[in-house]
């Protein structure tokens, strides 16, 4: 994997295509990774550049320390260094809080932000709330990682996607694992979420039974403006889940106008 370095600090990245868009995603929490997105940014179209950082594995800690705050304003920094400023900020789960507080606090660097299942906070997301005690008190052996990304799918699509993100999962610093987490029960965007002014779609899997569908709902009733695409088969992964209605829904949002 190429690498840069940000405010002084080292990152790990990949990239894909080139073009004049320009397509950051950003993973969750839990030990994700640039890989997570592999799959949807090597369908995107031709003319887009997309980048994708490891906030976890193998790069160094934003200089705000790991957290939704400290990881959203580094990658901010990132797209500006990487000359890819305004994009169109994709992000998952923790990733779509991330993008929540770009979109509100860095609207420089933003074209457009994909949410995709994420919420303002995570009031009712007992699950999440579960799995970090059940990371603290079991730790990380590889049943217990494997059991915890099994919580976010409605049926695994992808047998050799899916061991890859446990293997990362393995690799992820634990206290930065636990570090962004205890973060997300901290934080709630929803006073911010008025001052997010570009185009935002809302990506929700109506099975996920950790950000249920008031997550979704909350963010619609917040951003100015904002659309909702559904996938009815999904749970927490519906890149994964429904990759090539995901990806439709994707490549339709990314050819629209910047407003």
């Amino acid at each position: 994997m190429p690498t840069t370095h940000v405010n002084g600090r080292l990152i790990h990245y990949r990239e894909w295509g080139e073009g004049e868009t320009n397509v950051i995603f950003v993973h969750g929490g839990f030990g994700s990774s640039a890989n997570l997105w592999a799959r949807t940014a090597a369908a995107l179209p031709p003319g887009v550049r997309a980048l994708a950082a490891d906030m976890f594995l193998h790069s160094d800690p934003p200089p705000k320390g790991h957290s939704v705050e400290g990881i959203a304003d580094h990658l901010a920094d990132f797209a500006l260094a990487m000359g890819a400023a305004p994009a169109t900020f994709v992000g998952h789960s923790m990733g779509g809080v991330v993008c929540q507080l770009i979109g509100a606090r860095r609207p420089e660097v933003v074209r457009q932000l994909v949410l995709v299942t994420t919420g303002p906070n995570v009031r009712n997301h007992g699950v999440a709330l579960m799995l970090m005690d059940q990371l603290r008190e079991r730790g990380r052996t590889r049943e217990n990682m494997d059991e915890i990304a099994r919580h976010w799918f409605k049926t695994i699509p992808d047998r050799e996607a899916f061991e890859r993100y446990v293997d990362d999962s393995m690799e992820a610093p634990l206290e930065a694992m636990l570090s962004v987490q205890q973060s997300l029960i901290d934080m709630d965007t929803t006073p911010e979420l008025a001052r997010i002014t570009a185009p935002v779609l809302v990506t929700h899997g109506v099975h996920d039974h950790g950000r249920t569908m008031d997550h979704a709902e909350r963010l619609m009733a917040g951003i100015p403006d904002a659309r909702l695409a559904l996938f009815e088969e999904s749970g927490h992964a519906p890149m994964w889940e429904e990759a090539p209605k995901f990806n439709e829904t994707l490549h339709a949002f990314l050819r629209q106008p910047a407003a």
